[in-house]
């Protein structure tokens, strides 16, 4: 089936004209010709035909489409239900292998100018004579004015630009006579046209007659003049001047637009990403699409990815590149209908010929690229309405689109989104920038300085330049400028290049609302953080309608997502610079009082989530005993359903809270919430971050109180400092707070602190004065006491009896700490009493006791996920294959429990290790392999300031020396040991030698 549409509407079949129909038939066969392969919404047919709908109107377009099937299929079996099919909304044309004089039209146009491009212009003018010969009259001659004048135009306007093409041509093959000839009937009926102005001036004057030519011009200058209030536009004028001096005038042709702004930003670490948007651009298989997209915050360097691509594809584009800023982020985005007019200015059509109906100004652009392979960068795009009336509908072009929104409804498009740069990157941006001598000379003060923008490439770039123009600073002086959070922003600003004016752009387009949460966002401290956090930050009560608001926030790139954690929880986060913009916009425009509200309450969410998961973290610690509940007014499924995986998610979180209440003067706050997580860091041995949480919240409690409080984290904080062996600490806390229990005249925490006391001063060696305060503290006890100090009390005053040497008196303390611990249903202290129980029968000889023993306690530890003291198992039976001479089996368990208590950065478990490990080498009689783990282990006793410990070690490095027959040494060795033992009022019995 053959279609034709320039000129009356005719369908042909094998050269037999098939009926066309009505004049309504014949305008939907036209526009559903026209849309071919796309669908055509049925409300769009309807508009076209009423003004007015009638009620029937749907009904009457189906009644058109069905008549018009039959009397199709009437001639080909192909051309009914095949040829147009019903959609959901409208229906869809599908030529296939029929044929449509439009397409073949457009078809030698657009091969007739590439012939021109080639320099072929007598080929150029007989294939564009060959497409102007396909018209058989005006397009859709016989369809009414006011259905088919829209199109008309449009097609018109396409037919008039061919015509301009050949006269082109004809021109460059010297034709002028039949330039003449052809173009005063176009300008009799378009007598406005500047471009066919041009060709009869150039013609004129090519052909000698200058005179003419010149007073060609004088005429159309006073007729725009006089009809329009206008004068010629620029191209005429220039051409003017051209004759006036004589130059002679030079057929200006089509335009070849090529409106790239210079590429001058210097491009790092781009080159794999700038080689997919090449390819992608010049894809040309079936399921290319015309758009891609490049999104992404701003100063990412998206503009100047797009132009970096655009420049290295000119060559590509042979009918030039058209660029538009549609200035999306700024308080006025540029109308699409006036970019329209730019471009269409740019692709020859003169002011007079330009639509004012938007619809047809559309029409237009897109009818002159159909003919053309051109690339269109459309530059800060503010939402999909600004982009989609400047998208050609033909597949020889191609669109380029930056935006920092995600233009999701731009269907089908190919779509980027820009990271900021990797760090080496960025720092060879900085090095280009300001010489990668400079750089070079101080590696770490620049790694540092673009860290501290966050390896945003405009940052980078603005301190680069900042730099380049203060060759006296140093990176260090600039690093440390940078360092200062409320001055940071200041200093990334030269010239126009301006970090926080880029920022300011994407937040003043953003609605009151957004503005608030992103501004509150930045009260904030966490790295990243749930939904719940932004929630309670503008204490909004619905989490669905937050979650939108951050979405929309993401959307334009001013947070960013950070995937889903653990516990399925959605989780954002903020680039540190828009990070400090906020922080700056949240001082500026609210009251200090909202401001502290506001994160009041999310420190309080963060407490209330942490009591819920503490509650069921099944740790079987006791520092958040007795602690008030507080109501969780957010989402807290994840922290009851999975409370250590909650936990251990939020981990991060959770030790900025604290740090961030204490700043703050939420001092009660800081201090339980340490308190709550106390237990799960302990369980999984996070040592130093519980010591770190404690010492904070210490800290806040020691100025703005409660006491109460202050002593029960000291006590806390006690426990950590004994974990880590920092025993100058624990001596110093263990007396803070034994001072501060006196004065608030607690018992049960005067108790508590007498034994932390006698801990501090065991550690140190100091076991008579020990054994004093363990006493004391026993004969205080209350009767109601529930167990826990009393068989803590038990344990320690049993490991004074094994620290003097004296196993046997401690074994019966042991045993009643242990009876104790099993009425209180605590199995994870109960297994840190069997352990101690284990290593005290090993001194006292019974190994099989302490086997049993070691595997009730490991049993627990596996059970409790409690990785620090499954490893003191391990360590422990070590022992007791070197005491049986089971040394490989004994090297084995080293093996694994060396490098965990390395990993968990357990200072008395690594010393303990490689104790053993010298042991070991001495029992096997390999006394110079010992030296080396004992060596080691002493300077880790010496580094914490356990004099006793220290001792044991040096009288088993005097054995390794005397074995080697190093007497010196040896002697040297027992000497110190001596000294210490003297020194602490003990008998060798406490070095505990096993028999080597």
């Amino acid at each position: 089936m053959e279609f034709g549409l320039l000129g009356p509407v005719v369908a042909r079949h094998n050269g037999v004209a098939v009926p066309a129909g009505s004049g309504r038939e014949r305008f939907v066969l036209a526009t559903l010709l026209l849309n071919a392969g796309r669908l055509t919404s049925l409300d769009r047919l309807v508009d076209a035909l009423w003004d007015d709908p009638p009620s029937t109107a749907r009904a009457q377009v189906h009644n058109v489409i069905s008549s018009m099937r039959r009397r199709l299929r009437g001639y080909d079996s192909t051309a009914g239900d095949d040829l147009i099919l019903t959609r959901a909304t409208g229906y869809e044309l599908r030529l296939g292998d029929h044929d449509l004089d439009v397409l073949r039209f457009r078809a030698l146009v657009a091969a007739g100018r590439r012939a021109g491009v080639a320099g072929d212009p007598a080929r150029s003018a007989d294939l564009l004579a060959d497409a102007l010969a396909l018209w058989r009259g005006p397009a859709l001659a016989d369809v009414a004015d006011e259905l088919a004048e829209p199109i008309r135009q449009v097609l018109h306007e396409e037919r008039l630009a061919a015509a301009e093409a050949r006269l082109d041509a004809q021109f460059a093959l010297g034709r002028f006579e039949d330039v003449l000839g052809e173009v005063d009937p176009l300008l009799a009926e378009h007598p406005y046209r500047e471009r066919l102005h041009e060709l009869r001036m150039s013609a004129l004057d090519a052909a000698g007659r200058r005179a003419d030519a010149l007073a060609a011009y004088r005429r159309l200058y006073r007729r725009l003049a006089d009809d329009l209030g206008v004068e010629p536009g620029a191209p005429l004028r220039e051409l003017e001047r051209r004759i006036l001096r004589g130059e002679g005038a030079t057929p200006a042709g089509r335009p070849t637009p090529r409106q790239l702004p210079a590429a001058t930003s210097v491009l790092t670490g781009r080159d794999k990403l700038i080689g997919e948007i090449c390819a992608e651009l010049t894809r040309d298989d079936e399921t290319a699409g015309l758009v891609r997209v490049l999104v992404g915050p701003g100063g990412v360097g998206k503009t100047t990815l797009a132009l970096a691509a655009a420049h290295r594809l000119a060559e590509s584009f042979p009918d030039g590149q058209l660029f538009a800023d549609l200035r999306g982020t700024h308080d006025q985005p540029a109308d699409p209908h006036t970019v329209l007019g730019r471009l269409l200015r740019t692709l020859g059509v003169d002011a007079p010929s330009l639509p004012d109906d938007r619809d047809e100004r559309v029409s237009v652009y897109r009818s002159m690229l159909a003919e053309r392979r051109m690339l269109v960068v459309l530059d800060d795009a503010g939402g999909e309405e600004q982009v989609r009336p400047l998208l050609p509908t033909t597949a020889g072009s191609r669109v380029l689109v930056t935006s920092r929104r995600q233009l999701g409804a731009l269907v089908g498009a190919a779509r980027w989104s820009i990271p900021v740069l990797a760090e080496d990157d960025a720092v060879a941006l900085l090095a280009a920038v300001i010489g990668a001598e400079r750089a070079s000379a101080e590696p770490d003060a620049a790694a540092e300085v673009v860290r501290l923008c966050g390896s945003l490439p405009l940052a980078v770039c603005v301190a680069a330049a900042r730099l380049a123009v203060h060759p006296e600073w140093t990176l260090d002086d600039f690093r440390r400028r940078l360092a200062q959070q409320w001055g940071r922003l200041d200093e990334l600003a030269v010239g126009d290049l301006n970090v926080r004016a880029s920022i300011e752009l994407s937040y003043q387009a953003l609605d009151p609302e957004l503005r608030r949460l992103l501004r509150r966002l930045g009260l904030g401290h966490a790295t990243n953080w749930p939904a719940w956090v932004a929630q309670e930050l503008v204490g909004e009560p619905a989490v669905g309608r937050v979650e939108r608001m951050l979405d929309r926030l993401v959307e334009v790139h001013l947070i960013e997502p950070a995937g889903r954690d653990a516990v399925g929880q959605s989780r954002y986060q903020l680039h540190d610079l828009i990070r400090d913009f906020a922080t700056e916009r949240a001082a500026a425009e609210e009251p200090e009082e909202e401001r502290s509200t506001a994160v009041s309450r999310v420190l309080s969410g963060w407490l209330a989530l942490a009591g819920e998961a503490d509650q069921r973290a099944e740790h079987h610690t006791i520092y958040s005993a007795g602690l008030a509940e507080v109501a969780a007014r957010v989402p807290a499924g994840p922290a009851r359903e999975q409370p250590r995986a909650w936990l251990e998610t939020e981990r991060q979180s959770l030790s900025t809270a604290i740090e961030q209440a204490a700043a703050e003067g939420h001092a009660e706050l800081a201090g339980e919430l340490a308190l709550r997580v106390s237990g799960f860091l302990t369980l999984r041995a996070y040592d130093d971050e519980r010591e770190q949480a404690l010492r904070v919240a210490a800290a806040a409690l020691r100025t703005h109180g409660p006491e109460p409080l202050l002593l029960k984290v000291l006590q806390a904080l006690f426990g950590v400092h004994a974990q880590l062996a920092r025993i100058v600490d624990m001596a110093s806390v263990a007396t803070e707070a034994l001072d501060l229990a006196r004065a608030l005249g607690d018992h049960t925490r005067f108790v508590r602190s007498l034994l932390h006391a006698g801990l501090a001063v065991r550690r140190l060696g100091r076991l008579g004065e020990a054994e004093r305060m363990f006493d004391e503290a026993l004969a205080a006890v209350e009767p109601d006491d529930p167990g826990t100090v009393r068989a803590s009390l038990l344990i320690n005053r049993a490991e004074v009896d094994r620290d003097r040497g004296a196993p046997e008196p401690a074994l019966p303390l042991v045993e009643r700490a242990l009876e104790v611990r099993r009425g209180a249903d605590n199995p994870r202290l109960t297994a840190q009493n069997l352990i101690i129980y284990g290593y005290t029968l090993i001194d006292a000889g019974r190994l099989d006791d302490a086997v049993a023993a070691l595997d009730e306690a490991e049993e627990i530890t596996r059970g409790l996920g409690d990785d620090l003291h499954t490893t003191y198992v391990e360590q422990t039976r070590a022992d007791i294959d070197v005491r049986r001479g089971d040394w490989a089996a004994a090297q084995e368990r080293l093996d694994r429990a060396l490098p965990m208590f390395e990993s968990l950065n357990n200072k008395d478990g690594i010393a303990e290790a490689l104790r053993s490990r010298g042991e070991l080498a001495l029992a096997r009689g390999g006394p110079a392999e010992a030296v080396g783990p004992l060596e080691q282990a002493l300077a880790i006793w010496r580094q914490l300031t356990a004099p006793l410990e220290e001792a044991r070690l040096l009288a088993r490095l005097a054995l390794a020396h005397a074995a080697l027959g190093e007497d010196a040494a040896a002697g040297a060795r027992r000497a110190e040991c001596r000294q210490i033992v003297d020194g602490l009022g003990l008998t060798d019995a406490c070095l505990r030698l096993p028999g080597l």
